[in-house]
């Protein structure tokens, strides 16, 4: 076997150029933020986002069943925009449950991990 092509390559390497580094001086640390400061680069917290999108699912739930009651009591005529308010909620509805979904199976694999 000859490896004089690869302790050629090798000894070509100089340092500092292939892999980076490491000082004898330790890293920087960075505080972690509190719980009042978590939000992410656009200023939001993750929990902000998550009630806002429930929110809107909920508006449009609300607004499919006002809609859909006023059909069924003859106060109001519109069926196409019922049948579209009725659509845009259920599919909000299950776009909710996907995401639900996503997010039990990744805690669910998370549990299960060794430390």
């Amino acid at each position: 076997m000859d490896i004089s092509a690869y302790s050629k390559a090798v000894s070509a390497v100089t340092p500092g150029t292939f892999v980076p580094d490491i000082g004898t001086q330790a890293p920087a640390s960075i505080p972690l933020p509190s719980d009042q400061s978590t939000a992410g680069a656009g200023g939001v917290s993750f929990k902000d986002t998550v009630k806002s999108l429930l929110d809107d699912v909920n508006s449009k739930q609300v607004t499919a069943d006002q809609k859909s009651m006023a059909i069924a009591t003859g106060q109001s005529h519109d069926m196409e925009g019922t049948v579209k308010a009725v659509e845009e909620a259920s599919l909000a509805m299950q776009m909710t449950l996907a995401v639900r979904n996503k997010v039990l199976a990744a805690y669910t694999e998370v549990e299960r991990m060794q430390f």
